[in-house]
């Protein structure tokens, strides 16, 4: 009875033993797993490709691709903008890494980390059926002007540029029509409830593609917005792979090539990885 038991205890023993080195293995052959949120009103950056049913985008290309650098895998999920810049999803742990193509600004930088990795150069357009009428941007002074509510950089650009060309010349400011987003912005514009819109000139571009040039820039770039992806301020290490893999891709090329086949310039380019601004 004895002998039998101690032989029961051994085999318990070397079968408990088995099963922590199988976990062992398991956990270290596991990839591991950045929990990102994305948009879908933000092409080419970010937008619900519906043939395939997931996001896509040169945003979501560019991460997967510092995914494949850090031996990582991304679990994507759709979100809002105004959900995203409140980074809340960050603080409660929901996600790792939050996309949007937000503006590095000091004042999110209160609230969380960036990882610069783009140039977001916003510009005004109109129809193409209305070019005529804004020969040059200053025929935009008095007139409605369409912007995103919830980002500071379309409406602070506005108010800034509307300042400097149209006031201080004498001539009535640009009035910003509100929307809720760049897609929503682009139909007050069509409606004819907004005289022109501004956005990233990418956008436009690859809307163009879209819609047989449906659209007209009338402006250089009234802000040239550096932009981040968005990473809790107290998870650094975090932060560090991600420009390690960010300037992994600048280097052998990947992100050139991303750049292009989205049809973004090099004017877009961020040339090296940066958090907060700092390389």
């Amino acid at each position: 009875m004895f002998s039998n038991g101690i032989r029961c205890l051994t085999v318990s023993a070397v079968a408990a033993l088995f099963a922590l080195i199988s976990a062992d293995s398991y956990a270290q052959g596991a990839k591991r797993v950045i929990n990102a949120m994305a948009l879908t009103t933000y092409p080419p950056f970010e937008f619900k490709d519906e043939k395939a049913s997931k996001v896509a985008g040169f945003n979501i290309d560019v991460l997967e691709a510092m995914a494949k650098k850090m031996e990582a895998e991304v679990s994507w999920t759709e979100t809002s903008y105004s959900l995203m810049i409140s980074f809340a999803p960050l603080n409660t742990k929901r996600a790792d890494i939050l996309l949007g193509t937000m503006g590095d600004t000091p004042e999110r930088r209160a609230n969380a980390n960036f990882l610069d990795y783009v140039y977001s150069n916003q510009i005004f357009y109109t129809l193409s059926a209305k070019a005529e009428r804004f020969a040059n941007p200053e025929a935009l002074c008095g007139k409605r002007v369409a912007a995103t509510r919830s980002s500071l950089i379309e409406i602070q650009g506005i108010e800034k540029w509307s300042e400097e060309n149209c006031v201080k010349a004498g001539k009535p400011a640009i009035e910003v029509a509100a929307s809720e987003n760049t897609a929503q912005s682009r139909l007050l514009v069509q409606q004819d409830r907004a005289d022109a819109a501004i956005t990233g000139e990418g956008v436009i571009a690859y809307q163009n593609k879209l819609e047989g040039n449906q659209y007209a820039v009338i402006s250089k770039p009234v802000v040239k917005l550096m932009t981040g992806f968005a990473f809790a301020k107290d998870n650094l290490q975090f932060g560090q792979d991600l420009k390690k893999a960010l300037g992994g891709i600048i280097a052998d090329g990947t992100y050139s090539q991303l750049l292009h086949k989205w049809g973004l310039t090099d004017q877009a380019s961020i040339g090296q990885p940066m958090i907060n601004g700092q390389p």
